[in-house]
């Protein structure tokens, strides 16, 4: 047995192969610690041994990537194989298909990642036992059917493949909104190429910053973690690879057969309102306790839809914990002060709700104060309303600005000077080090991708871009184009560390809506075209950053995972484009609009991004934030996130044992508190719970169990609920069934019934 250092991942690297201690050898040493090694010699440990596989990765500064990520490569193994070919791109328009097809229904099902990694495995294994070996020559290039054994190199780069269509692009809401609702019918070419460029827009962002938001060793995106350990599970030898495998569908079908109670027999174990039971019909106790209409005090959900919300089997607990922190301090204190008494007339609206409303606490009718031709009408608008929303969606708002803002300059004073340094070499030298990462040493052999090869494609996004602006009539001018990219490229970084390091997606967090609504009021279009390339290209930028980390996680090449994303992300719009085509042309506008009713399509997403052009391009800024609104404070949130950064900071300077990043982040902390009321509050107490048991307890006190099962559970979890799910809406949903009624599944599912004493905004 043998394994390679890393150092050379080159042609000659199988030459130049490490000594191994297996798990048994005598070497002088205890049992709890690693034996004394020989120079380039990597010990493997025992399964129930609890250090690293690796001696250089001892003082390695994130230890639950040590743990596990392993450091093993192999150079020789093929990567862009044939079966890559064929199984990403059928896995890539599967996806598609799937993603696009119920974008347009009123449920949502997508293909998970663990789906195509279980498909995949097996897949590929067939194909590398009964395909030919027979080696053939194309253009000087020797390639074959079958080059060897199916390995976690090329089954890894299919996974990265359909990362990048594996939802539909955003680009199909903005587009499909036009349509349906302003009858603005876009030529094939253009919006096929305006769903192209916002997709791959961001590769040239990714390659400007890859040297301080990917490579830096602390920066280690735990979202790719679930997905790496299983990968490893499926590529072990056949004995640990039966044993983890064996416990991964242990945990799935358990999981399978038991969300069909919350999610459908009994539903009540959905949502728990402790509160509202012990309130025996009190209203304050129903608005406090209930986590669908109100605050969510004390309620426990035993539904795993609600208690993975936080990712609490990977996301670090420090996150976690600060998130909520921001949620308890406003859904279980603040709201519930600024709603019992009474602030800006809280109690004419309900407590806890995303909706706009007019004065009388009706749906705002935006038709309203539309013109014929969709543009806004403000002397209406006058007449009939201004808008307004709950006081806490208002303060939703509050927080996203001051997080957003709060994040640039965490970005700075944080991460700020090791950014600098670490351009000023790749500058300097073509390339950032890092020659204290095990893992990038690991990757030194081999070429990385170019940097003319991001601009090349940074230049190409954006002239494609423009030009499908002016010729899909979108009302978006170039300079608009620049101005709204030069402002998510700004939240490239600040974002991008705080993904990597806490996994949370702080965003533009309604920047991109408050910059095209002002620089385009009455546009409605132009805000839809400037939303997808403010907000989807930051969020594809994020999840691109992310696969490479997976990449490096996977020992694959730079070039190779570069052309795989490529390959993922330019054959999704084609496929996004021609399902939504045969959708609209054979379905109609009517009944995905909801004009004519039908149960199986309507097109919500498209609704809600209509909505959001109507808000942000017609009503604009000035209607929620103007000086005659009730909300003007909430642009002192852009005031309130720097400070208390800037604070933390000064303690952090003073008193650096503290560790005031993580013990607790004001960013993260602010942007927990922007989940509720966009979500349930049923959401956060279970959650939370399941963080402190996995993260905190057993990641501490059974450091053995979680390096080899927590991954796995969390997959497992994941996996047993979406093919759960998936069969429900095959079985029940499209077919309009419905469980028998009996009492653990009444018209109110938690039982905690709304008291006749309820303020009439909370009625009905």
């Amino acid at each position: 047995m043998s394994i390679e250092l890393g150092q050379q991942a080159s042609k000659d690297a199988p030459e130049k192969m490490a000594n191994v201690v297996e798990k048994g050898e005598k070497s002088g040493s205890s049992d709890s610690q690693p034996p004394s090694l020989a120079p380039g010699t990597i010990y493997v440990p025992d399964d129930d041994h609890d250090e690293f596989v690796d001696p250089r990765l001892k003082d390695y500064p994130v230890p639950v990537v040590a743990k596990t990520v392993s450091l093993h490569n192999d150079p020789t193994e093929p990567i862009l194989t044939f079966r890559f070919w064929i199984l990403a791109g059928f896995w890539v328009s599967v996806g598609c298909i799937i993603s696009s097809f119920y974008y347009f229904k009123p449920y949502n099902t997508t293909l998970s990642t663990v789906t195509v990694q279980l498909l995949s495995w097996w897949t590929g294994n067939i194909m590398a036992k009964f395909l030919p070996t027979r080696k053939f020559k194309t253009l000087g290039y020797e390639w074959s059917l079958n080059p060897g054994p199916w390995n976690s190199k090329e089954h890894a780069l299919i996974v990265v493949a359909v990362w990048g269509s594996q939802h539909t692009a955003y680009g199909l809401g903005p587009l499909s909104a036009l349509e349906l609702y302003y009858g603005h019918k876009i030529n094939a070419g253009w919006a096929i190429l305006f769903l192209l460029s916002t997709q791959l827009l961001g590769y040239g962002f990714v390659g400007l910053f890859r040297d301080i938001v990917v490579r830096p060793p602390k920066i280690f995106y735990p979202v790719v973690l679930p997905n790496v350990a299983l990968l490893n599970a499926m590529h072990k030898n056949p004995s640990m690879t039966a044993k983890s495998l064996r416990y991964f569908a242990i945990v799935a079908t358990a999981t399978f057969c038991y969300q069909w109670f919350p999610s459908l027999i009994w539903p009540m174990l959905g949502s728990l309102p402790l509160l509202c039971y012990m309130g025996h019909g009190n209203w304050i106790a129903y608005i406090l306790g209930s986590g669908s209409n109100g605050f969510g005090l004390l309620n426990i959900s035993l539904d795993w839809n609600y208690a993975s919300f936080y990712a609490p089997l990977y996301t670090p607990l420090w996150s976690t914990m600060s998130q909520v922190a921001g949620a308890v301090f406003t859904c279980w204190f603040l709201y519930p002060i600024l709603y019992f008494g009474n602030v800006n007339d809280s109690k004419n609206l309900p407590a806890m709700s995303s909706s706009t409303f007019d004065f009388s606490g009706s749906s705002y009718n935006i038709s309203q104060v539309l013109t014929a031709n969709g543009h806004g009408n403000h002397t209406a608008m006058a007449e009939y309303s201004l808008p307004f929303w709950s006081t806490s969606y208002a303060m939703n708002f509050f927080w996203g600005f001051a997080s957003s803002a709060g994040a640039i300059v965490f970005s700075i004073l944080w991460y700020g000077k090791e950014g600098v340094q670490t351009i000023r070499e790749t500058f300097a030298k073509g390339r950032a080090s890092y020659k204290d990462d095990p893992y990038l040493q690991a990757m030194s052999g081999f070429p990385r991708v170019p940097h003319w090869w991001y601009l090349t494609i940074l230049v190409l996004a954006g002239g494609f871009s423009i030009g499908s602006l002016y010729g899909g009539d979108w009302g978006l001018p170039w300079w608009g184009f620049i101005v709204i990219s030069v402002v998510s490229l700004l939240f490239t970084f600040p974002s991008g560390i705080l993904f990597g390091i806490a996994n949370v997606q702080v965003g533009m967090a309604y920047f991109s809506e408050l910059i095209a609504g002002a620089l385009f009021n009455g546009q409605p279009k132009a805000v839809l075209a400037a939303l997808v390339f403010g907000r989807q290209v930051l969020d594809q930028t994020l999840n691109l950053c992310s696969d490479y980390k997976f990449g490096f996680y996977m020992k694959i090449p730079e070039r190779e995972l570069f052309i795989a994303q490529v390959y993922g992300t330019v054959l999704g719009p084609f496929i996004n484009y021609g399902m939504m085509r045969v959708i609209i042309d054979n379905i109609g506008a009517d009944v995905l609009t909801g004009v004519k009713d039908s149960s199986a399509w309507l097109a919500l997403k498209s609704r809600n991004f209509y909505s959001i052009s109507v808000i942000w391009g017609v009503l604009g800024p000035s209607a929620f934030f103007g000086k005659e609104s009730s909300y003007s404070y909430i642009y002192y949130g852009f005031l309130l996130g720097p400070l208390l950064v800037s604070v933390a900071y000064l303690l952090h300077r003073w008193k650096p044992h503290w560790n005031i990043e993580e013990n607790f982040n004001p960013v993260v902390a602010m942007f927990g508190a922007t989940w509720f009321p966009v979500y349930e509050t049923t959401n956060l107490m279970t959650s939370a719970i399941v963080a402190l048991v996995f993260m905190g307890y057993i990641y501490r006190y059974k450091p053995v169990w979680f390096r080899k099962y927590n991954y796995l559970t969390s997959v497992g979890l994941d996996c047993g609920t979406q093919i759960m799910s998936t069969i429900m809406v095959f079985t029940i949903s499209l077919t309009n069934s419905e469980f028998p009624t009996w009492w653990g599944n009444s018209e109110v599912v938690d039982r905690c019934y709304p008291p006749s004493t309820l303020p009439p905004a909370m009625q009905g």
